[in-house]
């Protein structure tokens, strides 16, 4: 258990040494806050700091740096909501994207990780939502040439699926039969067991329709596909900005992180849940002590689940990227809730 004075002097370390990242020594502390002591007692308290774990001294004549427990402290007990500037711009900027009306869903969620990313210089970490829990609504056919034709799936909650289909493999013709087909069985149908229930299709298909098979794989692979969360990275330019990843090996780190299933692994973890979690050091892995990792859980519809997660070093701005996450969770459930 800490002392009031003891988190004033463990908040104000944190705090600058994430705006400056360099270590911060008793000198800084005094003028930063008014602690009412010596700078005697602030080095005392400092030591004991480091004794429970929650600070580290980086050299002998150098000030102190935040430990792993000393970020989970500030972020569990000391982080206050940011009033920065920057976060109002970026709200604005992110509540724009939202505003846009010939967006879908997964566009907007993906224009907002690409801001979220250059605006913090982290990377952002997309995992949009599954559909497969959506129906099927429609089949469209569109005429793009003399040559192709794009099949349109659509579900109930308004995702969409495109497959271009060759004309010379399968004409206009059985194409259009095969979509009605598929419109008069399959409407209700949830997009899991679409591809099961085309399969199911062939014998009638194959009595009506020349290029059957063609038709049915063009459709399953499209359902397929429909079928795989929207995920993708962001920001990976900007993270490389922050000092802590001039040394190579850190790189190569933070990229074998991003490409692993560490955070994927992680998602599959906050199914159930819907407030911002923070992961730091240590707690993703003894590899990534020096990274920290900030997740959402959001819903589409009450049901259509997806995550954004912000990955930088440890000594990232948690009270600013908290809050925009936060936010974040709360329009998307505003907006498609």
């Amino acid at each position: 258990m800490l002392t009031k004075r003891q988190e004033q002097i463990l908040k104000i370390i944190v705090e600058q040494y994430i705006k400056t990242g360099v270590p911060v020594g008793s000198k800084t502390i005094l003028t930063t806050d008014d602690l009412n002591c010596s700078s005697a007692t602030v080095r005392n308290e400092c030591v004991e700091l480091e004794t429970q774990g929650l600070l580290e001294k980086t050299h002998s004549s150098s000030g102190r740096v935040p430990a792993t427990k000393g970020y989970r402290y500030y972020v569990d007990k000391l982080m206050t909501q940011s009033d920065q500037t920057d976060v109002l711009i970026l709200k604005k900027r992110i509540e724009e994207i939202f505003n846009t009306r010939d967006l879908e869903v997964n566009e907007i969620i993906e224009q907002t990780s690409n801001i979220l990313s250059e605006m913090t210089k982290l990377i952002s970490i997309v995992v949009g939502p599954s559909v497969k829990e959506d129906t099927l609504k429609r089949i469209e056919l569109l005429s793009l040439n003399s040559d192709s034709v794009l099949a349109i799936i659509i579900t109930d909650n308004g995702h969409v699926e495109n497959k271009i289909f060759n004309i010379k493999e399968a004409s206009l013709q059985d194409l259009t039969l095969a979509t009605d087909i598929f419109n008069q069985r399959l409407i209700g149908t949830r997009i899991s067991e679409m591809s099961e229930k085309v399969t199911l299709l062939k014998p009638i298909l194959s009595k009506q329709v020349k290029q059957a098979e063609y038709i049915i794989q063009g459709f399953i692979n499209a359902l397929i596909n429909f079928s795989k969360p929207l995920s993708s990275t962001h920001g990976v330019q900007y993270m490389l900005e922050n000092p802590e990843f001039n040394d190579i090996k850190k790189v190569k780190t933070l990229l074998n992180f991003i490409e692993s299933q560490s955070p994927w692994t992680y998602f599959d973890k906050l199914n159930q849940q819907q407030n911002v979690q923070v992961k730091i050091g240590e707690e993703l892995g003894e590899a990534n002590n020096n990274m920290a990792m900030i997740t959402t859980t959001f819903k589409i519809h009450d049901s259509d689940q997806g995550q954004i997660a912000v990955v930088g070093p440890k000594r990232l701005e948690y009270e600013k990227v908290t809050e925009i996450l936060n936010w974040i969770n709360e329009t998307i459930k505003d907006k498609f809730g």
